[in-house]
């Protein structure tokens, strides 16, 4: 009886978490028009002048992150001010509802749902599909550039426990009995070092990060393999099926996992992979992670700090 207990309960929870970070088109088709709710698109700009959620705001997921603040304000992607005025000027204050969504992958819309969540946005929740999806269902577009709305004052409450600082990554190196960390980036040659990308330092300014490699001790763990729709197609899910992640959960207990260790998850920037595969533990019941936004393009850049050994 106890253990049938413990996996309704278990069950629940995961119920419970799909549908405070999901929301399906049918559903969401309700909210368009509506003066608390905004929707927010997360890829770039050129996809949405294609054609979007009637009334939606952009805010690209990458454009969400900077170095600068990054170093300066102790892992988050930005300073608090500037994340005030960020989201403020997107129409969004305490009492908005906000649906984010991307063209359909999952990656830049769980990036752009991250950054509200870390800033205290209560109501905020990922279209689940995407745009692909909120098409084949019917759903009402519009094409053009972003709506104009009224900026809202937003005061940020910051929840530091969704991220890890590279100090605590740092450490965490040294301390696998006590963290895990999972390198979500799907391409195998970022992994290896063999390519380079670029990070944003600040508004209009980047660079291509020095070094390539990995973080010692983190597994590759592609963000892809948790994803329901990781080609953007019409009609599936954003997240693979409960079962199927709680396989992968299982998995990773080959690689050391276990549910007291502190799980931290880093792509190039945070906001993007890494963030969806933080998305998926989270749904998966994983409790204790975080998502390390500094990402390569911090450690990287710092040639303190050691890389993982290449085969």
């Amino acid at each position: 009886m106890k253990i049938a207990a413990t996996l309704l309960v278990a069950a629940l929870a995961v119920s419970q978490s799909r549908a405070d970070e999901l929301v399906s088109a049918a559903a969401a088709k309700a909210f368009v028009g509506k003066p608390d709710v905004r929707f927010v698109f997360a890829d770039a700009d050129r996809d949405f002048e294609q054609g979007h959620v009637p009334g939606s705001v952009v805010a690209y997921a990458h454009d969400l992150y900077l170095l600068d603040d990054v170093k300066a304000c102790q892992g988050l992607p930005m300073c608090e001010a500037r994340a005030a005025k960020v989201i403020g000027d997107l129409g969004i204050d305490a009492a908005t509802d906000v649906v984010v969504y991307d063209l359909g992958a999952g990656a830049n819309a769980s990036g752009t749902w991250f950054f509200l969540k870390l800033y205290g946005v209560k109501s905020v929740r990922i279209l689940d599909g995407g745009l692909a999806t909120w098409k084949a269902q019917g759903g009402a577009l519009e094409t053009g550039g972003p709506a104009k709305v009224a900026a809202k004052g937003f005061t940020p409450v910051v929840q530091r426990d969704m991220v890890a600082t590279r100090d605590e990554v740092k450490k965490a190196t040294g301390d696998s009995a006590h963290y895990l960390i999972l390198d979500a980036r799907h391409n195998l040659d970022e992994y290896t070092g063999k390519t380079l990308l670029s990070a944003l330092v600040a508004p209009g300014k980047e660079y291509t990060v020095k070094r390539g490699g990995a973080i010692p001790t983190a597994v590759f763990s592609p963000w892809s393999k948790y994803a329901g729709n990781k080609n953007g197609e019409p009609g599936k899910p954003t997240l693979k099926d409960d079962a199927e992640l709680q396989k992968l959960v299982e998995k990773l207990k080959h690689n050391g996992y276990d549910p007291s260790k502190e799980v931290i998850s880093y792509c190039h920037v945070g906001l993007g992979r890494g963030s969806f595969q933080y998305l998926a533990l989270r749904h998966a019941g994983v409790k204790n992670v975080k998502v390390y936004v500094g990402g390569w393009g911090e450690w990287g850049e710092d040639p303190s700090l050691p890389l993982a050994a290449q085969p």
